[in-house]
């Protein structure tokens, strides 16, 4: 517990409170390097950090330490169905190959290239994984977990997906260290599903090892097929952004737990329930 007990309605609105500060935390931070109060090269790991740190510090304190412990329980989870791993590691390459030959049927087929460089930069890949691992932490085993005791999974999921995009908006505005040109509409689009997607896969499993997986495998390849703004066109983003968001919704309608936006009965969400929906 707190050492001082913090106010029963303080508590009470803790998630809410913690996604707000961490957003205002990144925002601080972002404009610190818009700014030059601190060195640019901190970009990298800093934004991330700040992520990781903040979210540990502000639930220390509604929770205690016992209380962050428990926030890395899901990376334990390991031994989950070998169809999992293979859903988590397929999906974003298979979406991204679908986006291209949707493309194609209004521009025409081209040779579908795929840049494996990011694969030779030992920096770049670990970066993703950094920010992986503490993206699973704070929008899925935290956020979305909590927020499921609220709501169903797949509106859990989408309310995380507001504020992940919300956390995204500094550095888009800003323009510190992003994609050129990424909107803000796309963007929310597709961290909606990227959302979806993840609550989905924290459902079926309860496992932080499988949405890690799934997160590193679509962070690397959005660098690998041309479906970015920098090297597929913006036209090209957003068609990947809707994509993903309908496959995402679409899996929640055709498996994910229920019900999709009504809580049961008890009062519990489906989430809460996961251990009975493991196949």
């Amino acid at each position: 517990m707190p050492s001082t007990p913090l106010p029963a309605r303080l508590r009470a609105a803790e998630i809410w409170v913690v996604l707000g500060l961490l957003i205002l935390l990144n925002t601080a931070f972002v404009a610190a390097l818009h700014w030059q109060v601190v060195p640019f090269g901190l970009y990298a790991y800093g934004r991330f950090l700040v992520l990781g740190l903040g979210l540990v510090g502000l639930v220390a304190l509604f929770r205690g330490r016992a209380g962050a412990r428990g926030l890395v329980q899901a990376m334990a989870v390991w031994r989950v169905a070998p169809g999992w791993y293979l859903l988590a590691a397929a999906w974003a390459p298979l979406l991204c190959v679908t986006t291209l030959l949707t493309k194609g049927l209004s521009t025409g087929f081209q040779v579908l290239r795929a840049d494996l460089g990011i694969f030779t930069q030992p920096a770049a890949l670990m970066m993703i994984l950094t920010g992986s691992v503490i993206g699973e932490i704070v929008w899925v085993s935290y956020a979305i977990n909590r927020l499921a005791g609220r709501f169903t999974v797949l509106v859990a999921s989408l309310i995380v997906g507001v504020f992940w995009t919300l956390w995204w908006m500094p550095i888009v505005y800003l323009g510190v260290g992003v994609i050129p040109g990424l909107p803000f509409g796309a963007l929310l689009v597709n961290m909606l599903g990227v959302a979806a997607m993840c609550g989905f896969i924290y459902a079926r499993t309860g496992s932080g090892v499988v949405v890690l997986l799934l997160q590193v495998m679509l962070n690397s390849t959005l660098l690998v097929f041309p479906v970015l703004p920098t090297s597929g066109g913006l036209k090209t983003y957003w068609l990947f952004a809707v994509i993903y968001l309908l496959a995402s919704l679409a899996m929640h309608v055709a498996f994910g737990p229920r019900p999709l936006f009504r809580v049961g009965k008890r009062g519990n969400s489906a989430l809460e329930e996961r251990a009975e929906l493991r196949v």
